[in-house]
């Protein structure tokens, strides 16, 4: 038999056919599972550290500062004749002293800073620390003269990552900044602020 024969049997012979089909098929299937578990898992990562970036304002906002410099009361400004008591917006310029923006990043070992990461900790990646919360404390014409200073206060999670178990980050690289190398895709940095409340009451309570 020639080998002109032998490539023509070949050709010709359906055995199998299905069996190769299928593995074709159940491979693409495997993929396009692996694919959607992964980008859901990145959205439900993103929806978390969102929920714990809002979830860190709301108890900033009523807690001490974790900046230094950010005062517990609003001064007079210079050359205001305004009383005590009178509202901060009641004028232009306004009768209240304006101490600026205060940020930093969180530390450990901070009461607040400690309270504020016991907290979100659950919703974040494993990777995370307080270093990854940034604080930031706005001056506002809220409140009156000589009352309880009231910033607007923000806390921002930066420098954190999503890691795919599959390196799918590379597919993100040039959207999201990832490093595409390690399958990591960056989350944020989110920010979320609201008015303080009352800087003036103690952690936990």
């Amino acid at each position: 038999m020639t080998m002109r024969n032998l490539i023509r049997i070949f050709v010709r012979d359906q055995r199998g056919g299905p069996l190769a089909e299928f593995a074709i098929v159940i491979g693409l299937l495997f993929v396009v599972a692996i694919f959607v578990f992964e980008i859901s898992r990145f959205f439900m990562q993103a929806a978390m550290a969102e929920y714990a970036t809002h979830l860190a304002v709301r108890i900033a906002a009523v807690r001490p500062p974790v900046c230094s410099d950010v005062p517990d009361r609003n001064e007079r400004a210079s050359g205001s004749e305004a009383l005590f008591g009178t509202m901060c917006s009641a004028a232009s310029p306004s009768p209240c002293d304006d101490p600026g923006t205060q940020t930093c990043l969180g530390t450990a070992g901070n009461p607040v800073v400690d309270e504020i990461f016991a907290t979100i900790q659950p919703l974040l990646p494993a990777v995370a620390t307080p270093a990854n919360l940034q604080f930031q404390y706005e001056a506002t014409n809220l409140g009156y003269l000589g009352g309880p200073y009231i910033p607007m206060t923000s806390v921002s999670l930066q420098n954190l990552q999503h890691e795919f178990i599959v390196p799918l980050g590379q597919l993100f690289a040039p959207w999201g900044g990832g490093d595409g190398g390690s399958g990591a895709v960056p989350l944020g940095p989110l920010t979320a602020a609201m008015p303080g409340e009352d800087l003036n009451v103690g952690t936990g309570g």
